[in-house]
């Protein structure tokens, strides 16, 4: 049997919540503020029955109870509060009014629409961008007002309206976000490529193309996240090209980006096993072993014969689920040049006994030590050897 060392402050529905919320409405007229905002709170996580305390306390002297409660009441999602969190959008405090459109994106309801299209226009930035969020969760009405705060003076409601406007997912904001990506602010530019990546048009693709060979590494990073969501074949020979970045992440990126478009990708990331740069070789390796298209198979086999670790590091899954007769000598070799912890363990577990030799001896060689676990019946986990067969 558990005991519990401590009380909890809530209690479960069912059981006495009644009470406990009679309880919390009496703390809301403490006249300390910070008992009222532990009253808002607990009520809160109370849920529906707590949804008038809640309304009224949105009325509160105090901002911080009326943040909170406005907090609460986007948590719980009632249509009850829609109106009292629209009227909280006029609060003379601007924390009050970023909570009440924070809540209201939550709640999505389409009646918060215009209000908050009103609010894009507040004096606070923070207020705008919180504005913009909520629209970006209701969705389709707000997408022309959210267009338009793409060139309000504060970067962080631009930022907000590009990451609305990749979630409304509409064509319209294609052009404006495509503008966007010659924006003064890195996070603004990073914003709208990966809103471009989630609207999915071709449109963007030349634009996109065109920020992956940027200065600026961080719409870099974003540019070849979007073009593998987009997965339009015109971006293969320039995420192939990033796999030479300086940056690593956008590197990875493109990495990424390759195997979602997958098949048209092949033949480039074929090509690329021959580049004489070891990380563009072991990049693309690693993305044709999880692609799995036959054509990839004969190029990173000679690959395995020509003793190129960085390709065999790369894509050593693919090659213990080829399981080729003979090959463990190369693997072995990666593994003592280039291994990992990660690369150890599936080696531990491949099912081919002289790659476990080798992993033990490799853990013990580095500090780690091997334990067994029962399995309970169930295959182990990883890549099995000869799977792929």
């Amino acid at each position: 049997m558990l005991l519990c060392s401590c009380v909890l402050a809530l209690v479960p529905v069912g059981y006495g919540q009644a009470d406990r919320v009679s309880q919390l409405i009496e703390k809301l007229k403490h006249p300390d503020g910070r008992m009222r905002l532990q009253a808002v709170t607990e009520l809160g996580m109370i849920g529906a029955p707590a949804v008038e305390p809640l309304i009224a306390a949105l009325r509160d002297a105090d901002s911080h109870v009326q943040g909170g409660a406005a907090d609460a009441l986007g948590e719980i999602k009632d249509p009850r509060a829609v109106a009292p969190l629209i009227a909280a959008l006029k609060d003379g405090d601007w924390d009050v009014r970023e909570s009440a459109a924070w809540a209201l994106g939550k709640i999505k309801d389409p009646r918060a629409v215009e209000p908050l299209i009103a609010t894009l226009k507040d004096a606070e930035s923070g207020v705008r961008g919180w504005a913009a969020r909520a629209l970006g969760e209701i969705g389709a009405p707000a997408v022309e007002p959210l267009i338009a705060a793409l060139k309000d003076a504060d970067s962080g409601v631009r930022g907000w309206a590009a990451w609305a406007l990749g979630d409304i997912k509409d064509q319209r904001a294609v052009e404006p976000l495509m503008a966007i990506l010659k924006d003064p602010m890195w996070d603004v530019r990073r914003d709208g490529a990966e809103a471009l990546g989630k609207i999915k048009d071709p449109r963007a693709v030349g634009p996109l193309i065109d920020a992956l060979k940027g200065a600026d590494a961080y719409l870099r990073r974003g540019a070849a996240e979007a073009l593998g969501e987009i997965k339009d074949p015109r971006a293969v020979e320039p995420l192939i090209d990033a796999l030479k970045d300086a940056d690593a992440d956008v590197r990875r990126n493109a990495v990424a980006a390759l195997e979602r478009i997958g098949t048209p990708a092949v033949e480039a990331l074929i090509a690329a096993l021959k580049d004489p740069d070891a990380h563009v070789r072991g990049n693309a390796a690693e993305v044709l072993g999880e692609i799995k298209d036959p054509r990839s198979a004969n190029p990173l086999l000679a690959a395995l014969r020509q003793l190129d670790l960085a390709v065999i590091v790369a894509a050593y899954r693919f090659f213990i689920e080829r399981g080729e007769p003979g090959s463990e000598d190369a693997l072995i070799q990666a593994l003592n040049a280039h291994g990992s912890g990660k690369m150890a363990r599936d080696y531990l577990n491949c099912g081919n006994w002289a790659l476990e030799a080798a992993a033990r001896e490799w853990a013990r060689q580095h500090g780690f030590k091997v334990v067994s676990w029962p399995s309970s019946g169930q295959a182990r986990e990883g890549v099995r050897w000869g799977s792929r067969r």
